[in-house]
């Protein structure tokens, strides 16, 4: 599986422009992953920009001052070029969506995906760039369904790290865990917590967990400050010792040495990097996790691009029955 993050976003629409329309006069975003390439696209050709429900009501945003204003009228014409975009596109069920909800909207629709796992997929007109199977974007990853098989670390990842004063492992510690402020939401249920937090203070953290909202299966913490103080060789010998997939950690030290002593894949949360083994997360690194029973979505689409949508349905149908 991939990782991708917003500097590889970028980089494959701009590798990838002369596969879009040169004639661009809207740019859609498909609410909520598809308004960063939308973004980016809008922004860099200087071209007005809505979501779907914007251009159902002819309703485009609103621009900046500090260089000249698109040119809306072309944005509101009747043979007008739109290219509705999303990041990803796997199953299709969002551009399926999107093509129903934007059903006798005037001009010319191009429906486009970023990444996609095959080069031309039945539900979008244009893919970017191919990626692997379901990948984990940077700006959905804690919605990813890898989490269900992951090792997530709560300081840095769910909420911030203490700072000097507060990690004195007394009053001001438990204030911390009591009043950390949260970094993500999680949707989903993550497998493992895996803290270095020593064992004392679960009846605290599950507590902030449940405050806010996060859903798991599983609290490892260590039963002596020892393991504490060698956080990095505790988390890798967990890690090694679980089914696990991934392993999320917020320092890049920390994440490469947990890789190192593993021999597992760690995302990185403060360089957004995939480390695996005794690689540094060092500029654009993508690299290979293993997967999660997702070739069959690949395979199924396949499928339909070569028996086409209404054979490929109805044999799904008849196999369903039997």
């Amino acid at each position: 599986m991939d990782f991708i993050n917003t500097f590889d976003l970028w980089q494959a629409i701009l590798s990838n422009r002369r596969k879009l329309p040169r004639d661009i006069d809207l740019v859609v975003g498909i609410p909520r992953s598809g308004m960063l390439p939308a973004t980016m696209i809008a922004t860099q050709l200087n071209l007005p920009m809505t979501d779907l429900d914007g251009l159902v009501a002819n309703r485009i945003f609103g621009h900046g001052t500090t260089k000249s204003a698109p040119d809306l009228s072309r944005a509101n014409a009747s043979d007008r070029t739109v290219l509705v975009i999303d990041d990803t596109v796997g199953s299709g069920q969002a551009f399926k969506r999107a093509r129903a909800a934007l059903a006798g909207v005037s001009g010319r629709l191009v429906f486009c995906a970023v990444f996609a796992p095959v080069a031309r997929h039945p539900d979008v007109d244009i893919v970017l760039e191919k990626a692997g199977p379901a990948p984990i974007c940077q700006w959905n990853m804690m919605h990813h369904a890898v989490l269900q098989a992951a090792c997530v670390d709560i300081d840095g990842v769910l909420c911030r790290k203490p700072e000097p004063h507060e990690d004195d492992n007394g009053r001001n510690y438990r204030k911390f865990i009591d009043t950390a402020e949260k970094l993500f939401a999680t949707s989903g249920e993550i497998r493992w917590l895996v803290t270095s937090r020593p064992e004392r203070y679960r009846a605290a953290t599950e507590e902030w967990l449940s405050k806010n909202r996060v859903r798991y299966r599983d609290l490892i913490m260590p039963s002596t400050d020892e393991s504490r103080h060698s956080s990095t060789e505790y988390k890798a010998r967990i890690y090694k010792s679980l089914d696990a997939k991934l392993f999320l950690e917020s320092e890049a030290d920390d994440a490469a040495r947990i890789s190192e002593l593993s021999g597992r894949p760690v995302l990185c949360i403060a360089t957004q990097s995939l480390i695996v083994g005794d690689s540094r997360p060092m500029g654009r690194l993508r690299r290979k996790v293993p997967p999660l029973g997702s070739h069959l979505g690949t395979l199924k689409l396949s499928a339909r691009r070569i028996l086409g949508d209404s054979f490929y349905y109805a044999v799904k149908r008849m196999l369903t029955r039997v």
